[in-house]
């Protein structure tokens, strides 16, 4: 098979091309495809009327090719034929741009292979195939084609771009075609000729959907579009604009290109447009200024437009902003009672500090900014929920006051991180989030971390563990604690009177734990931290009430003195059915039966003085021994 170029456009131009098999639209699998795109709109009406039976509608027929033209029958009658087809174009609703048309059909017979004559005609829609009696009005011819080549089984198309484009500017949501023979060779049957059932009548349109630029989400530098005076400072993301854009068509969904335009303000004259490839449809896409598009202490005003390649929105309101490059002056650090380390004095201990940062009259000081140890970074970050830079408030960031005035001061009260030499650094921040050089003001801080003991002795896996929580030497006033184990949420507990209070949980973690605590004191001073940790040996714990383990390594107990040993599960182990035990290297392994706690103790009475190891297994149910066992040794002393 061949392809026929009508008089007006070319096949190629659809994208379409024709094989010896027939008509193939050509698809890209899944890859991408640039603006305009095309699209087969569905048949919603397919057949034909004939002359000889005026009152009757043929409707296309699975295996039955359609007549065209004038046909004489076996009896001698003739039967003019035309063919009409309907198509819906509702798909093209709500700002879709119609690039063209085109209609393909596919001869199969031919009367006269020297002979074509076919006409493309528009007329008023129809809801079913009409008759010959009651045919549609018509609105006017769109192409035609006069040239025999490639006869029989031609594939042809004809151009009707501009009807489906004046039927979607009219919003119709359907538009029909008559195909005939020109009047004129209509009754000639050597005109006549049948087009292919199989490929019947096909429509291909060319078309955009047009996209566009959301007025609601615009952002520059980290904050949303405004149009208010005073216009908001911004500092070093300015240079960083973004707008939502929005495309309907799939293919162009992850290939929006973004354009800005900005200007100082009242400066149009020097108005620049700059871009931003491979934007996402309904996400914030983003165009960086150069490094020298802007000048500090300028206003400016922008506005965003999005396009697909093929079409472009229209620009998007104005956005105002003032850049502002220049940080501000340094402040000056003052207390009224925590001395400079330079003065060799030492902060009263467990009073918390007062601080006053001056501005020292500079009007581009908002406010100050401190922590004790170095200050971070200010950061914005892409956290938006489209995607875009989201830059908080400066005088929001975590350690920020207000000055009371611009330029003025602010005063705070602060109680040290640690102990020792503590250095409290503070810079003035202004309303465009810029930073000055550091200040570091130096104290010299007492200890002040509480106490933590374990009143019952070194904790046991799986039993209740008691801190006692006290003081640090020298505070007073404490009347609370905030402790907290692991990563639970921090808890409080009220100290009594001298202080004094108490914490407690239940070891169930094999893994340990660490408790960390913090005493509160009336005055507002906050103590340091002081961390206690927790660890337990994999293997079956062992106490005794005479023969311990003293930390200096001293004998206990003596010859002949009993004493007993308690033995306790490994971390981890709920089923301990009995322990393995044996005294001295020489001695013999016995069995003890643990109770429900998963416990047993045993009485012991040396008969020798000297260094004795007791070796402990823990065993399950099952016969399974724990992995590690517990070599517990001490010094027995001489006869009591």
């Amino acid at each position: 098979m061949f392809s026929v170029r009508p008089r007006r456009g070319l096949i190629g131009l659809l994208g379409l091309t024709l094989g010896v098999t027939g008509l193939t639209v050509v698809t890209t699998d899944g890859a991408a495809v640039a603006a305009p795109h095309y699209t087969t709109p569905p048949q919603v009406q397919g057949g034909w009327v004939d002359s000889a039976t005026p009152a009757k509608a043929y409707n296309w027929a699975e295996g039955v090719n359609m007549p065209l033209g004038t046909r004489v029958d076996d009896a001698g009658k003739s039967h003019t034929s035309r063919i009409y087809a309907t198509f819906d174009l509702s798909q093209f609703e709500g700002g879709r741009k119609i690039y063209g048309g085109k209609v393909f059909i596919q001869e199969q017979t031919a009367a006269d292979c020297t002979k074509r004559a076919i006409e493309i005609w528009r007329t008023k829609q129809v809801g079913a195939t009409p008759t010959w009696n009651r045919q549609p009005e018509p609105i006017g011819k769109l192409d035609e084609i006069l040239t025999p080549e490639y006869c029989p089984r031609a594939s042809i198309s004809f151009d009707v771009g501009t009807a489906v484009q004046e039927a979607v500017a009219q919003k119709q949501r359907r538009i029909t075609f008559l195909l005939r023979v020109p009047e004129q060779y209509e009754s000639d049957p050597t005109y006549a000729r049948e087009l292919n059932w199989y490929k019947q009548v096909q429509l291909s349109v060319q078309y955009n959907s047009l996209p566009t630029v959301d007025n609601t989400r615009l952002y520059n530098g980290g904050f949303a579009c405004t149009q208010l005076r005073p216009y908001p400072k911004i500092g070093s993301f300015a240079h960083v604009l973004q707008a939502v854009g929005s495309d309907a068509d799939e293919w162009d969904q992850r290939s929006l290109r973004t354009d800005v335009a900005f200007w100082p303000v009242g400066h149009p004259e020097q108005r620049r447009e700059l871009s931003g490839e491979h934007g996402s449809s309904g996400r914030a896409n983003t165009v960086q200024l150069p490094a020298d598009a802007l000048a500090d202490g300028t206003s400016y005003v922008w506005q965003a437009r999005v396009g697909d390649g093929a079409d472009t929105s229209a620009w998007s309101k104005k956005c105002y902003f003032s850049y502002d490059a220049t940080a501000p002056a340094a402040p000056t650090v003052t207390s009224s009672n925590y001395p400079s380390a330079e003065t060799g004095q030492w902060v009263p201990a467990g009073e918390p500090g007062v601080f006053t940062f001056s501005g020292n009259g500079k009007k581009d000081v908002a406010g100050f900014q401190y922590r004790w140890g170095d200050l971070g970074v200010n950061v914005c970050e892409w956290s938006g929920d489209l995607g875009q830079l989201v830059c908080p408030d400066p005088l929001s960031y975590p350690g920020t006051v207000r000055a009371d005035s611009p330029g003025g001061t602010a005063t705070v009260t602060l109680s040290p991180n640690g102990a020792g030499p503590q250095r409290l650094t503070v810079r003035s921040i202004d309303l465009a989030g810029n930073v000055s050089t550091p200040v570091v003001y130096q104290v010299y801080v007492p200890s002040s971390a509480p106490q933590v003991e374990t009143p019952d002795g070194p904790p046991e896996w799986n039993k209740d563990v008691l801190l006692r929580l006290t003081p640090a030497a020298g505070l007073t006033g404490v009347e609370e604690y905030e402790i907290t184990l692991n990563n639970d949420p921090p808890e409080t507990r009220r100290a009594d009177e001298d202080g004094v209070a108490y914490f407690s949980f239940r070891a169930t973690d094999p893994n340990g734990y660490r408790v960390t605590v913090r005493s509160r004191s009336a005055n507002g001073f906050v103590s340091e931290e002081r961390s206690w940790w927790a660890y337990f040996d994999p293997w079956p714990g062992v106490r005794s009430d005479v023969y311990g383990q003293p930390a200096d390594g001293s004998p206990v107990g003596g010859v002949g003195v009993p004493g007993t040993f308690t033995f306790s599960p490994p971390p981890g182990w709920t089923d301990v059915a009995t322990y393995r035990y044996a005294f001295g290297d020489d001695g013999e392994f016995t069995d003890v039966t643990a109770d429900g706690d998963g416990r047993a103790t045993v009485t012991w009475t040396p008969q020798t003085s000297g260094w004795i190891t007791l070796t402990v297994f823990a065993v399950k149910a099952d016969g399974t021994f724990s992995e590690y066992a517990n070599w517990y040794s001490f010094e027995v002393a001489g006869t009591a």
